[in-house]
């Protein structure tokens, strides 16, 4: 996907770090995809402001936002019915990139995270991302946010948990396995195409 695919002029961001010199650079990167309008909020109350205040579309938030981190600031955004900034898409950054905290983010309702520092390939990447390839919604009694699954390789009983989810079969063996040998040219011709 080239830059020249995403064109971010019209779109407002909202910048939540505690640090001005991180926000100078996500603005200059934001800039440089075509962005105009953005805004920066220091801390949840500033986000919380901002929302009520500004038409924001896209906000970029750290994970240790004070005074209770992004995380939580995510939750509450999620979780709060009646905001009209429920499914607003949201982007955790975060200098933690460990497993554990990229599902915690996760499961919290981002809809990604970017890992700081931050580049400019990296952020294109995951807001071209979110831009083209939206994930529904799901709305449970533990989880409001983006369908956490990126792809079904199939249901682990054959049929889903969700309403939408159609039921998983899988047929009947209908012949041999390949050999060995069959799997290998195969794959050699794969490789000199």
């Amino acid at each position: 996907m080239s830059r020249e695919n995403l064109n971010l002029h019209g779109i407002n961001f909202l910048i939540a770090d505690s640090n001005a010199y991180f926000c100078m650079i996500c603005q200059s990167i934001l800039r440089s995809f075509g962005a105009t309008k953005i805004y920066e909020a220091r801390n949840a109350m500033d986000v919380s402001r901002a929302l009520v205040e500004q038409r924001i579309d896209f906000l970029l938030c750290d994970s240790m936002l004070p005074p209770g981190g992004g995380l939580e600031l995510t939750r509450t955004i999620r979780w709060s019915v009646n905001s009209e900034y429920r499914t607003i898409p949201i982007l955790i950054l975060t200098s933690d990139t460990r497993l554990n905290t990229i599902a915690t983010a996760r499961d919290s309702g981002a809809n990604m995270v970017v890992a700081k520092p931050v580049s400019v390939s990296g952020l294109y990447n995951r807001i071209a991302w979110v831009a083209f390839h939206p994930r529904s919604f799901v709305d449970s009694p533990t989880y409001f946010g983006p369908d956490r699954r990126f792809k079904i390789e199939g249901f682990p009983t054959g049929v889903g948990r969700r309403k939408g989810d159609k039921e998983f079969s899988i047929g009947e063996e209908d012949g041999p396995a390949l050999a060995q040998d069959d799997i290998d040219s195969l794959l050699n011709l794969a490789r000199k195409a």
